[in-house]
């Protein structure tokens, strides 16, 4: 079962020795929007939540709306490998750059030995308050575009890459979303070239 867990995974490194001694599996970003509830996508699980990659997240008032992003996601270990850290990353593709990482605090342990699930949703039963990132709109003009995020846990080396990703086979996972002037601001320049309309009118 855990080896067929493993097709979840892209390794950062070249494939080592005991690859399969680490791995992710039932990967989650959560998206909040203007403070409110958390919303669930799928990023390389399979459950009943929605696909975050292709998704829409929607259309957006970049004056008035924020977007946080988060993650959730489980692991397993064995051989002598310690998984030491999961982490969701992030960044607008048209703005490019490099990512920009949100930490996934341990939250519990799994039935399976070595199992474990980490997030930063405060759901897994420790109390964590919720890690996210900063305003996803934050500096962006009016337009569509595209949050490109992937999954990574990093470990203790030791039978397996210090590194593990789950990015869609390097392709990441992509999802959409429009910005939007602020309705009153286009009311404002509608009124305005009604106005200058009218007057070419009238001269």
């Amino acid at each position: 079962m855990k080896m067929i867990r493993s097709f979840l995974i892209a390794v950062l490194f070249a494939p080592g020795a005991g690859f399969g001694a680490v791995g992710i599996f039932d990967a989650f970003a959560f998206t909040r929007v203007n403070g409110g509830g958390l919303n669930f996508y799928d990023v390389g699980a399979a459950t009943g939540n929605p696909d975050f990659h292709s998704a829409v997240l929607g259309t957006f008032n970049r004056f008035t709306d924020t977007l946080e992003l988060g993650g959730q996601q489980k692991s397993y270990k064995n051989d002598g490998s310690d998984v030491t850290s999961h982490s969701i990353w992030w960044r607008i593709q048209e703005v490019g750059g490099s990512f920009t990482s949100v930490a996934m605090p341990w939250q519990l342990d799994l039935v399976t030995p070595g199992d474990q699930q980490w997030g930063g949703d405060s759901q897994g039963g420790n109390g964590d308050p919720l890690e996210l990132s900063s305003n996803v709109f934050a500096g962006l003009l009016n337009g569509t575009y595209t949050l490109q995020v992937f999954t990574q846990i990093t470990t203790n080396g030791v039978n397996a890459p210090s590194v593990v990703q789950n990015n869609n086979g390097g392709s990441f996972f992509n999802a959409t979303f429009t910005l939007v002037p602020e309705p009153s601001r286009v009311l404002f320049l509608m009124a305005g070239i009604s106005s200058l309309s009218l007057r070419r009118r009238r001269a």
